[in-house]
């Protein structure tokens, strides 16, 4: 069930979650034996097994060092009430690689920090990644580390773009408790300054971005290549609805588990509340404007191309999205041997792909802004994609 759509995600409410996650479950090993029958909220510590990471005997990976009597328990803070499926989400995310689907306002903050908590408790020497496209889904997960599970200060640090490498590579070796961007996290492996082999736990927020090259992909792909032993725990919201969306981010960030929840569990139900939504439009400045409309120059003779041969049917190249094109280009895959068989099927693929990168771009700039589409346009620079485009309009 794997996808190849970097923005796949779209309404079907046929999606069957409960099926997903019985079929993970039978797929995957659980981490049962690690769930106690009872849940006194009373004492902090929670008898658990000793944490374990599979290693391939072909790639030997550096062996972590755990403090044998504090992983013979986990904590879980009493200074919050205790709502059962936070426990139980936080004991599987514990034991195994998690993707963690739950409404906004029922809690992920506090799962990850706990889990963040526990791992900073069991491997001394070990480092552990909080990762989020937005500052203040950081600024909310630093408090709830310092604040609920109290992780110390000294030992945190918030890292973003505007730190100079030479900073953050310092950080990397001082610190252990690390709060980046997607973007930092990505560059900072593959420039080697993050210390890969001694990262325990990453926690992505936002998982439902890990599609295609976006940079959680980029930078798990990197740690599992070296390889790496650590846990995931992915967050999110809206995770997709398409089976095969969901399936693409959990192959992508190496998922062994999916605890989702609805609105409409018994369990939850009883902690949700009315909401009301306000949608603020905000209008792009005149500098976005204009980077805005030399990216329209450049994607409509290639839109123009496409149609002028049959594979885009009268629309306007300025309505377009990636998710579309990618409906596009599968139906043109689906219609070459019939009707499209004139066609040279190398070119039209590589106006697809210079067509899709270009609207993503476009769409980080519309919903973003000006930074995340230059970081995105650079990396694709930098992988000796002008020639290609140059290429692909001659």
């Amino acid at each position: 069930m794997t996808s190849n759509n970097p923005l796949d995600i779209m309404d079907d409410e046929e999606f069957d979650w409960e099926a997903a996650a019985r079929e993970i479950d039978v797929v995957c090993e659980m981490a049962s034996d690690a769930q106690g029958k009872g849940k006194q909220q009373t004492g902090l510590k929670k008898e658990c097994r000793t944490p374990q990471f599979e290693e391939d005997d072909e790639n030997p990976t550096f062996v972590h060092h755990i403090d044998a009597e504090a992983a013979k328990t986990w904590i879980y803070p009493v200074n919050v009430p205790l709502r059962d499926y936070q426990f139980d989400i936080t004991q599987s995310a514990l034991f195994s690689n998690t993707l963690v689907a739950l409404p906004t306002g029922l809690g992920k903050t506090l799962i990850a920090a706990v889990v963040m908590y526990n791992y900073f408790r069991w491997f001394p020497q070990g480092k552990i990644v909080f990762a989020a496209p937005s500052r203040p889904l950081v600024m909310q997960q630093i408090e709830a580390c310092h604040n609920i599970v109290g992780i110390p200060q000294e030992w945190t640090v918030d890292m973003t773009g505007q730190l100079s490498p030479p900073k953050r590579a310092q950080f990397w070796k001082t610190k252990r408790v690390f709060f980046v961007t997607p973007q930092v996290l990505e560059k900072d492996i593959h420039s080697g300054t993050c210390l890969v082999k001694y990262l325990v736990c990453l926690v992505i927020d936002e998982a439902h971005r890990a599609m295609g090259n976006y940079a959680y992909c980029e930078a798990v792909r990197e740690l599992m290549a070296v390889p790496v032993q650590l846990r995931i725990l992915a967050l999110t919201a809206t995770p997709g609805s398409k089976q095969q969306t969901v399936q693409a981010v959990i192959d992508n960030l190496h998922i062994s588990r999916l605890e989702y929840r609805s609105e409409t569990d018994h369990d939850v139900m009883s902690y949700v509340h009315n909401r009301k939504i306000e949608l603020i439009q905000v209008v792009m400045g005149p500098e976005a404007v204009e980077i805005n409309n030399k990216f329209m120059e450049a994607i409509r003779p290639i839109v123009a191309r496409l149609t002028n041969i049959g594979v885009i049917q009268n629309r306007d190249y300025r309505t377009l999205s990636p998710c579309q094109l990618l409906e596009i280009r599968e139906s043109f895959r689906q219609r070459l041997r019939q009707d499209l068989s004139h066609v040279n099927c190398e070119d039209v693929e590589g106006y697809f792909g210079v067509l899709i990168t270009l609207y993503y771009i476009h769409k980080l700039l519309s919903s973003h802004g000006i930074r995340p589409a230059y970081e995105m346009l650079e990396r694709k620079l930098k992988q000796g994609y002008t020639s290609y485009v140059h290429y692909i309009l001659s």
